[in-house]
């Protein structure tokens, strides 16, 4: 007879009680001054609102704004305190070896730190969350919208301190310094659009057509952090009213309706991100050499990693700078070229050797280490004549008419028209197919004029091209003779907002020679009506016209109307639009109103010698 022992296999715990208990014990100060800094801004001013002589019942909406807005720096912030807080175990010896003699495995190790941080933040969310909306009980008009306003907030702020807190935990296990966690914590999270801007300003550099270096960044979603500032608001829906007190002032209210987030889809991306981001790192953590505290990578298969793309880096920001302070001393734009390659080769050794000296504590690593930074040259070298020659055509590139949703050019502004845009777009590639005649122009002659394409395509993209063209070339011609067209000047200079005496805020019109007038409404409609548009369908340029003369500038500021009975009649675009008009002397109607209504001769003010 055989007897069967029983066997139970060992769980996997990813919690322990006591180090969570130690670790929210331990850090305290940081979560109280994380719930004080909320409580101050939330709750106790909407309270105040709420028990003060001006009380306002819409406040509760304009704070929740202003938390939505300020929560993705406060969590940027927060998250790195926190990392390096519940994480301080990694950084010495002595706590490191305290920690692995413990009988508790590494995954309720890093687990228990990590919930830790979320718990205590995410617990005082909560908390802001409930005080802010009961405080705001008494001292709002719906109830409901209060309370989902402040809800928006906590899963806005909760997601997006998940995020950045998953970036923290990774850059914690990968690194055995405390002092470079946030280093590199911010290098990770600036590192897309940085490079980016500074690639593109290579471009600007050494590529013929992306001259007059303009930012229109694609990787910025890879930045949450400059992503979601300024873009992730709360939206406060409602209607406005306005009255008259007895005194005649205008009195403007406004009635909130619904609240809502617009950016739902990339925040849950982003915070499903920050949590595979946290699971990585404790795979890492439990693979982690706990010996390599004080190290600056604790992870050995990275060290290549950091080395290579610190020398990258630095070739490339250092080359940028180094060229952009020596570009003065040649004055032709083709040496650009030989000032970039030794530019970015110095610094390429700067940064190549220096991650070595980081990565091996010890200034002797010069010695049998030369292969690495050949090849970082020789990227360098293959980099800048790559642009140079512009060997994926860049700066010749010019979008399918089909693609284009409406292009933004020079002094012409943005153009809707698809007639129009087939006809700069033609003008464009005749441009690029004469670049051997415009690519030695320099930017800075004084018989030069510089024209811009900038399309933007109709899957969101926007693409810019720049180029130098003589004063007296075909081609220039034929670009202001487009942009003068009267059916796009009628369009540029007809505004959203009528020209009429009742919507005439201000008008004014000055001279080059600092004389000035200011217009009465009926002389502004007037000057509008029977001098600028009759100028316009007679064909004359309005747009920098070279053969011309400027003379006088007329500004008309125009006001939507405000109907005091109540009904809001603004429109979407905003209350107010400023109509600026410089008449030169080919502007025959506009020269003749001014000498008959202002007594102004322009053109004799104009010829008028010096002294």
């Amino acid at each position: 007879m055989s007897w069967e022992v029983p066997t139970m296999k060992s769980k996997i715990s990813f919690f322990n009680h006591g180090l969570f208990k130690s670790t929210l014990r331990r850090f305290w100060p940081l979560w109280v001054v994380h719930f004080v800094g909320w409580f101050l801004f939330m709750p106790m001013m909407t309270l105040a609102n709420g028990i003060g002589v001006n009380k306002s019942e819409n406040y509760i909406f304009g704070i929740a704004q202003s938390a939505v807005l300020a929560s993705p720096v406060i969590a940027f912030i927060m998250a790195i305190l926190t990392a390096m807080a519940v994480f301080s175990f990694m950084y010495s010896a002595r706590s490191t070896g305290l920690v692995t003699s413990l009988p508790v495995r590494r995954e309720a190790i890093f687990g228990s730190a990590w919930i830790s941080g979320v718990s205590a933040v995410i617990g005082s969310n909560l908390l802001i969350a409930l005080l802010t909306f009961l405080f705001s009980l008494g001292a709002t008009e719906s109830t409901a919208l209060a309370l989902e306003a402040v809800c928006i907030w906590l899963c806005v702020y909760s997601m997006q301190f998940l995020l950045f807190f998953g970036i923290a935990s990774i850059i914690a296990v990968m690194t055995g310094s405390i002092v470079v966690l946030p280093i590199l914590y911010i290098i990770f999270n600036f590192l897309a659009v940085g490079m980016e801007a500074v690639v593109r300003a290579h471009f600007s550099a050494l590529i013929w057509g992306m001259s007059g270096y303009t930012f229109d960044s694609v990787l910025d979603f890879l930045s949450p952090l400059v992503y979601m500032a300024g873009e992730f608001v709360l939206n406060v829906n409602g209607s406005t009213t306005h009255a008259v007190d007895s005194f005649g002032s205008l009195i403007r209210e406004r009635a909130y309706t619904s609240v809502s987030f617009g950016h739902w889809l990339p925040m849950i991306i982003y915070c499903a991100v920050g949590l595979i981001l946290s699971v990585s790192a404790l795979l890492v953590f439990r693979k982690r050499r706990m010996e390599a505290a004080g190290d600056v990578i604790a992870v050995r298969c990275l060290r290549p990693v950091f080395k290579y793309g610190v020398a990258i880096c630095s070739a490339l920001c250092g080359g940028l700078l180094l060229y952009i302070m020596l570009y003065s001393l040649f004055e032709s734009r083709s040496a650009a070229v030989f000032i970039m390659i030794p530019s970015m080769i110095i610094f390429a050794f700067v940064g190549y050797f220096g991650a070595r000296m980081l990565l091996e504590k010890s200034f002797h690593v010069f010695r049998g280490s030369w292969v690495g930074f050949i090849v970082v040259g020789c990227l360098c070298v293959i980099f800048t004549l790559g642009c140079d020659l512009d060997v994926f055509g860049i700066g010749t590139y010019v979008p399918k008419e089909s693609t284009i949703k409406c292009v933004t050019v020079s002094m012409a502004g943005e153009i809707h028209s698809q007639d129009a845009i087939a006809d700069f777009r033609e003008l464009h590639e005749k441009i690029v197919s004469q670049k051997e005649k415009y690519e030695g122009i320099s930017e800075y002659g004084s018989v030069t004029e510089t024209i811009m394409f900038r399309y933007t395509l109709k899957d969101g993209r926007v693409i810019t091209r720049q180029y130098t063209l003589p004063a007296d070339d075909e081609n220039l011609n034929a670009y202001f003779d487009l942009v003068n067209s009267p059916a796009l000047l009628l369009e540029r200079f007809t505004p959203r907002i009528p020209v009429t005496v009742e919507n005439c805020a201000s008008a004014m019109l000055w001279t080059n020679e600092g004389l000035e007038a200011e217009l009465t409404p009926e002389q502004a409609v007037d000057f509008y009506e029977n001098a600028l548009i009759p100028d316009i369908k007679a064909g004359r340029k309005l747009i920098n016209d070279r053969g011309s003369n400027y003379l006088c500038t007329v500004s008309i500021t125009l006001t939507e109307p405000v109907d005091t009975r109540g009904a809001d009649t603004r429109g979407a675009g905003g209350g107010y639009y400023d109509l600026t008009v410089e008449v030169n002397d080919s502007c025959t109607e506009c020269v003749a109103w001014v000498k008959a209504n202002l007594g102004l001769a322009l053109s004799e003010l104009f010829d008028k010698p010096e002294g």
